[in-house]
């Protein structure tokens, strides 16, 4: 296929919803202030304590309570309007930010409470990521799904590059206080935004108990690879990937040396890379076959996991975050819109759920183990370390899956919007591949 992203419907065809529009807008707004403040507890923690260990296991309460969450957040997604639960886990979120502030504010922040806050907004952000994902489909037609599934990754990821390096000059400037607040302030600003939205309703389900019900979407999971290779591609790069850059904060403290301006910098450089890899899957992905994308991105991360842990400078510690960042982008973003293309309506919310369960389980475990590992052997041994073992897993999956060829599949329903055909491994004709 050339590379018309999108085919006829064009990369940015999303955009000509007024609501998906809307919805866009605001959820970068209130994601850039989330990463303002998963990059400022680190920083408090590390204030405190001055513990590698319990940085690490800050970055487990900021992802695992979703992990627990995600069952309940798939069978809600596809039971309940997709709008209500957002609005209630929205809330949740920005009451626990306010907490934050308040505690810091008024100099009566503990690690305890700092954790409880953390934990129970991570709660939330576990029942909004499925309901979030499978609002999007509804604020579309179905010829511009594969361009909101693209863009939706690219404001995820767009925050994820202003967030922290907007929380570093707060930090260095205003202080903790300033940044627990302002993101605060920006749920206001998605509540807002869900309260304009009429979602197209979705299929009904029966309602079964939550558990049975996620039992049913597991089931329908694991009957097909193009939903188990995504599910295990995202908990590696999560691992290896987004779970050690939650001990970046140790990392520039200790062994560069370095301020929270410099800190901010460091995660923005894997901000930078989440979005230009970002760009590159909404303009020229389908120039690509999905299965080469997220090749490249294992191995592209892999070199930027060892990258990081040998870095001399901080400017080397950017360029290896820069490759992190883009490498991961090229993973999920291919997993997702894989998952996405293929999965029927009726069960998006759970297999979403699934998907995003690995990701927010595969997360903490990285920074735990991580952080225990570095307070013992040193940050830089342990991500050496690191990178070895992705190198390794990597080189699995890539002979398991035939170089992740199930991600090409597609419905035939999306033959009209991307290049693949029902078949589980494309024509070479039809794709350009880059490992080639």
């Amino acid at each position: 296929m050339d590379g018309n992203a999108d085919g006829p419907a064009g990369a940015a065809a999303a955009f000509r919803s007024h609501e998906f529009t809307i919805f866009f807008s605001a959820g970068l707004i209130s994601n850039i202030g989330t990463w303002m403040q998963i990059v400022t507890v680190p920083y408090v923690i590390d204030q405190l304590t001055h513990s590698t260990a319990l940085v690490g296991v800050a970055a487990f309460c900021t992802y695992f309570p979703a992990t627990i969450a995600s069952p309940l957040a798939g069978s809600l997604a596809d039971r309940y309007d997709r709008r209500s639960v957002l609005l209630w886990s929205q809330a949740v979120m920005g009451l626990m930010a306010a907490a934050l502030w308040a505690l810091w504010a008024t100099g009566t922040a503990t690690v305890v409470l700092i954790f409880t806050c953390v934990v129970i907004g991570a709660f939330g952000t576990g029942l909004t990521f499925s309901a979030w994902q499978s609002l999007v489909p509804q604020l579309v037609p179905r010829s511009a799904l594969l361009s909101a599934v693209r863009l939706n990754a690219m404001q995820l990821t767009g925050a994820r590059a202003v967030g922290p390096a907007l929380g570093g000059v707060v930090l260095a400037t205003l202080g903790p206080s300033a940044a627990f607040g302002l993101n605060a302030l920006s749920f206001l600003v998605v509540i807002g935004a869900l309260f304009l939205l009429a979602p197209r309703p979705p299929e009904t389900v029966e309602h079964h108990g939550v558990m049975r019900h996620f039992r049913e979407g597991l089931r329908y999971t694991m009957q097909r690879q193009v939903f188990i290779v995504p599910v295990a591609v995202v908990f590696l790069v999560a691992m290896f990937g987004v779970g050690l850059t939650q001990l970046l904060e140790p990392f520039a403290r200790h062994v560069l040396d370095v301020g929270p301006g410099v800190y901010g910098l460091l995660t923005a450089g894997y901000g930078v890379g989440a979005v230009l890899g970002s760009l590159l899957m909404v303009v020229w992905a389908d120039a690509f076959r999905r299965s080469s994308l997220a090749s490249v991105g294992l191995v592209a991360m892999t070199g930027g996991v060892v990258l990081f842990g040998v870095s001399p400078t901080w400017a080397v510690t950017i360029g290896a975050l820069f490759v992190m960042g883009f490498a991961q982008v090229l993973c999920t973003v291919s997993c997702n819109t894989a998952l996405q293309l293929n999965v029927e309506e009726q069960f998006r919310g759970r297999v979403s759920s699934l998907f995003l369960m690995s990701f927010f389980a595969a997360a903490p475990l990285g920074a735990l183990v991580g952080g225990l590992i570095g307070e013992v052997v040193g940050l830089r041994p342990m991500l050496v370390v690191a990178g070895v073992v992705l190198a390794v897993l990597t080189a699995w999956a890539l002979v398991h899956w035939r170089r992740l060829r199930p991600l090409d599949e597609s419905v035939p329903l999306f033959d009209h919007v991307v290049s693949p055909a029902p078949a589980a491994v494309p024509p070479e004709s039809t794709a350009v591949d880059v490992e080639s």
